[in-house]
């Protein structure tokens, strides 16, 4: 079984976030699989995010955890001309902050996308999309990584905080959807004209999903975001509804063969 764990955006506060990575990520991991490290980070010395209330000095030596990695470090703003965030803006403004927020989502949808463009080559079974900075406070469930042919599908969820559509923090991803969810970025004016609503981080990746006809499922994993003055944000962990099985979809239907089988052989 062969395993990627993809890293995106900015490394903060790695003395806090990375150990529970090491913990909660690295030691779930089936101890017998082919596991590669993959980044694509923002090469920064400073965070400055109004809306977070974020304005100080990024220490370089958040970036040494990653450094045994394969990875790639870019300018945080060549991308914004790339992707034509100018365009993008005509479609609205879903967080009414002049578009800080709207420059910053776009930015991570690259990052995503270029993580990805690296981790196709290793033709990975699973690949798990990781934000740096976050704390993670419980294990990633193992019985996600048994019979990766039948789970090849599907993308895991965290369960709270969909805000109209999916948790975007982190995911596994089975080798046929792992694209649908990192290239993302490349559905943007699709959802903005099919709905008529400005880009908005939760409700795309609903839509691009539910385009790739990928099969959704829940995570009962947090992971809280972790400020540059090392404060830890209080998340709101409350499930979008309860769960009565380990795995729900929302968005394939349940008239496969292969669905229930991967029901059937979810018992522990």
């Amino acid at each position: 079984m062969k395993i990627a764990v993809a890293y995106f955006g900015i490394p903060r506060n790695s003395k806090i976030c990375y150990p529970s990575i090491l913990q909660n990520i690295y030691a779930a991991l089936p101890e017998r699989a082919d596991v590669e490290s993959f980044y694509h980070f923002y090469r920064q010395d400073r965070v400055r995010n109004p809306h977070s209330g974020e304005d100080g000095a990024l220490d370089s030596e958040n970036y040494s955890a990653f450094a045994g990695m394969q990875g790639v470090l870019e300018p945080p703003d060549e991308c914004l001309q790339r992707w034509e965030f100018e365009r993008i803006k005509e479609f609205g403004d879903a967080w009414g902050d002049d578009f800080v927020s709207l420059g910053n989502l776009l930015r991570q949808l690259n990052s995503l996308y270029e993580v990805v463009s690296q981790v196709e080559s290793f033709a990975p079974d699973f690949v798990l999309f990781v934000r740096p900075d976050l704390l993670y406070h419980d294990p990633m469930p193992s019985y996600i990584f048994r019979f990766p042919g039948l789970r090849r599908d599907n993308v895991y969820v965290p369960n709270w905080q969909w805000w109209g559509g999916l948790n975007d923090r982190f995911a596994i991803c089975g080798r046929d959807s792992y694209k649908a969810y990192g290239r993302r970025i490349e559905r943007i004016f699709d959802f903005c004209q099919a709905t008529g609503r400005p880009l908005h981080s939760e409700r795309l990746l609903k839509y691009a999903l539910r385009q790739a006809r990928s099969r959704v499922c829940t995570l009962n994993v947090r992971a809280s975001r972790v400020r540059l003055d090392d404060k830890v944000v209080e998340e709101l962990f409350s499930s979008r509804k309860k769960m009565k099985r380990r795995e729900d979809r929302y968005i394939h239907p349940l008239s496969t063969l292969r669905t229930f089988m991967d029901r059937f052989l979810l018992i522990r």
